[in-house]
């Protein structure tokens, strides 16, 4: 399973986040107290609140491309749940003893938690995209309920504690766009999927040398996401995807979202006529592939 997260890496004013928490600063709370500490996080996030500290993914690629990157300037980070029992999961370890537990988490339920054991919270994981439920959960648990302007369902958002091993994509994210765009349009068959796969794999090393971490494995997942899940992520991104079409912003210059409605509304052609801003050697395969086989 894969998450999306754009983080505000631009913007030095933004609320950056921190990916990776040092054991001595993770959370030492009675293990009594472990579902009042969760929701309290949860509330302060989904409700924008100055001091949240969470991480918040969303399930869907085209949210986080649509909805929170809007001048298409900041990084992608994808991170990928190997394990699904990792979904709805606390992670914990006894103080005293040393010992590691990884529990489930389940929102609908009372977690009841009676012993007043000290423990360290290393991480945790939880599906918070249902607003009923989510909802219901905050106000048992802190007397406060979602704001009106809160969307963790419209964003199929989870909520993460730390993630210092997130792959990024910022210097081909405009391809990303370009590929979401042409996948919504025309799809991908088999030989799109298997030659883009091939050219990624076979680019020169210097072509991702500005790289924070290698972003030739993060394309593939990305390519490789679409072709196996993109009916699922058409379904999620359907309605951010009208949002984003009907929105009254304003570009004043012709950037990868601009494109992706060219795309969308006005076909191949149209929008590779006005690619030129958008040339790098992975898109222009994309532009390739999909002039050949739309």
């Amino acid at each position: 399973m894969l998450l999306f997260r754009i983080e505000d890496s631009e913007n030095i004013d933004g609320n950056h986040r921190r990916y990776q928490i040092p054991k001595k600063e993770r959370p030492v709370i009675r293990l009594s107290q472990l579902d009042d500490y969760i929701a309290t996080e949860i509330r302060k996030e989904v409700n924008n609140c100055n001091d949240r500290r969470l991480l918040s993914y969303s399930k869907s690629l085209g949210v986080c491309l649509l909805k929170y990157n809007k001048y298409t300037d900041n990084e992608l980070h994808i991170k990928i749940l190997k394990n699904p029992y990792i979904l709805n999961a606390v992670k914990y370890k006894i103080a005293k003893t040393k010992e590691k537990k990884c529990i489930i988490f389940d929102l609908k339920e009372k977690n009841t938690f009676n012993e007043d054991k000290k423990i360290r919270i290393d991480n945790f994981v939880l599906d918070i995209s249902d607003n009923k439920i989510l909802n219901e959960y905050l106000k048992d648990r802190t007397q406060k309920g979602l704001k009106k302007v809160a969307s963790p369902e419209k964003d199929h958002e989870v909520v993460v504690m730390r993630s210092p091993n997130d792959l990024i994509i910022i210097d081909y994210l405009e391809s990303v766009y370009l590929l979401y765009a042409l996948y919504l349009k025309y799809g991908m068959n088999q030989h799109i999927f298997c030659s883009l796969l091939e050219q990624i794999e076979s680019l020169e090393d210097f072509r991702f040398a500005n790289s924070k971490k290698s972003e030739r494995e993060s394309l593939k997942i990305i390519v490789m996401y679409l072709y196996h899940l993109g009916k699922e992520e058409k379904e999620m991104s359907y309605k951010i995807l009208q949002d984003s079409k009907n929105s009254d912003e304003i570009y004043f210059f012709y950037n990868p979202i601009v494109q992706l409605h060219d795309i969308l509304n006005n076909g191949f052609d149209y929008a590779y006529s006005l690619a030129e801003y958008n040339s790098n050697v992975i898109s222009d395969y994309i532009w390739k592939l999909y002039g050949y086989f739309r």
